[in-house]
């Protein structure tokens, strides 16, 4: 067992799995952005994906404390990982969004239309959906933003505390007077 900081595997999980977003969020964007089923199919998959890496995070820490550790001790490592994540997240998609390609929900609303259209649903159905739209922007403001970090930090937690729940393995007594 290393002698490491209780924090680091959370530090070095969270940059990972942002690093991680940082590519889906690109290739979402860049090469599923003209198709919106694709688009949202694509979202989905990615945030199994990250679901997956914080499942390894507390793995990683179980393994790091000798195959046992306390349920605070995993859900603590998950959590920095998911708050690192979810900053990289929101920062990632704000300068994308805002600076690199501030157009790409105008095409995404487009593209929606058009499918929609293709699909033969009728006005009134168009509009409702791209009345979802509207708002975009608005999310790209701070208060907006940190919102988004709150809101997903605490779902995320939910299913950091079931890995941790599942993940966690106490010493057992009766081997460990046994060795003595």
């Amino acid at each position: 067992m290393e002698n490491r900081s209780k924090y680091s595997t959370g530090i070095k999980f969270g940059l990972m799995i942002g690093l991680v977003y940082i590519i889906l969020l690109f290739l979402r964007y860049n090469f599923f952005g003209k198709n919106p089923l694709i688009f949202g199919i694509f979202a989905i998959v990615s945030y199994l994906i990250i679901l997956v890496f914080y499942l390894f995070a507390g793995i990683a820490r179980r393994k790091e404390q000798g195959g046992f550790a306390k349920f605070q001790e995993i859900f603590q490592t998950i959590f920095i990982a998911i708050v690192i994540t979810e900053i990289v997240y929101v920062l990632f998609n704000f300068v994308y969004l805002k600076y690199i390609d501030p157009s790409f929900f105008d095409s995404l609303k487009e593209a929606t239309r058009s499918m929609m259209e293709k699909a033969g649903a009728t006005q009134e159905q168009i509009d409702k959906q791209l009345d979802n739209f509207k708002d975009v922007d608005a999310q790209l403001k701070p208060l907006k933003l940190l919102q988004g970090i709150a809101i997903w930090i605490v779902v995320d937690s939910l299913f950091g505390m079931i890995y941790a729940a599942i993940l966690r393995k106490k010493k057992d007594l009766f081997e460990e007077n046994q060795i003595q």
